[in-house]
C-alpha cells in the first residue's frame, strides 16, 4: 500500500498510465462511432411484471364501494368547531371547578372570627361568657358559638347568643358539665 516515505502505487506502478490511456481511446472512438445503443434488459420487463401482480392483487382485495361525488365544504353550513373542543379540553374543566372551589370557599368558610370580651352572666354571676362570631368574606355570619370562662378553664359551647340567654339556669349547667367533659 503507502510507506510514509514512498509514494502511494497501485499494482506494479503503470496501472493507472494504463487505465488512463484506455479511457482516452473508449472516448475518442465514442466521439467517432456515437454512443452505443441502450439495450432493456429483462429487468426492466420484470419490473412491469411485478407491478402487474400488484395491481392484480390489489383488485381483488379491494371491495367494491360506490364513489361518493364530491361536495364543496362551503355548499355546508358552518359547524363551529371551537366550542365543541372546549368541553373536551380537561383544563376547562380543573379552572372552572377551582373557580366554583373558591367561590364556595368565600362565601361558606369562616374566615373572619370576632370574639366579645367576657362579662358575668345574669342567672350564673360565678362565671364569665363571651361570645365568638365568625363571617365569611363578605361580612356574613357563618357561624357562632359561646364562651364560658371559669377561673382559667375555658369552655367552647355552640350555642348562639340568644339561645344561651333564653336558656334556663340548669339547662345552661347542664351544658357546661356536657362540653368540659369533651
Amino acid at each position: 500500500m503507502a510507506d510514509k516515505d514512498k509514494r502511494f502505487n497501485v499494482g506494479d506502478g503503470g496501472d493507472i498510465d494504463r487505465n488512463i490511456q484506455k479511457l482516452q481511446r473508449e472516448l475518442d472512438e465514442m466521439l467517432m462511432k456515437g454512443a452505443p445503443k441502450i439495450k432493456k434488459s429483462d429487468s426492466d420487463e420484470e419490473v412491469k411484471r411485478i407491478k402487474l401482480e400488484e395491481e392484480e392483487r390489489e383488485e381483488v382485495k379491494s371491495p367494491v364501494v360506490q364513489e361518493s361525488r364530491y361536495t364543496s365544504v362551503y355548499n355546508k353550513p358552518a359547524e363551529s368547531s371551537d366550542g365543541i373542543s372546549l368541553f373536551r379540553n380537561r383544563k376547562f374543566y380543573i379552572i372552572v371547578f377551582g373557580i366554583v372551589a373558591f367561590g364556595f370557599t368565600l362565601i361558606k368558610a369562616p374566615v373572619f372570627r370576632y370574639t366579645t370580651p367576657a362579662r358575668h352572666d345574669n342567672d350564673l354571676p360565678e362565671i364569665e361568657i363571651g361570645f365568638r362570631y365568625y363571617n365569611n368574606i363578605f361580612g356574613q355570619q357563618t357561624k357562632n358559638e359561646t364562651v364560658v370562662y371559669i377561673g382559667q378553664e375555658k369552655i367552647v359551647i355552640p350555642i348562639s347568643m340568644e339561645r344561651w340567654y333564653n336558656l334556663e339556669k340548669e339547662k345552661k349547667l347542664i351544658a357546661i358539665e356536657y362540653y368540659r367533659k369533651k
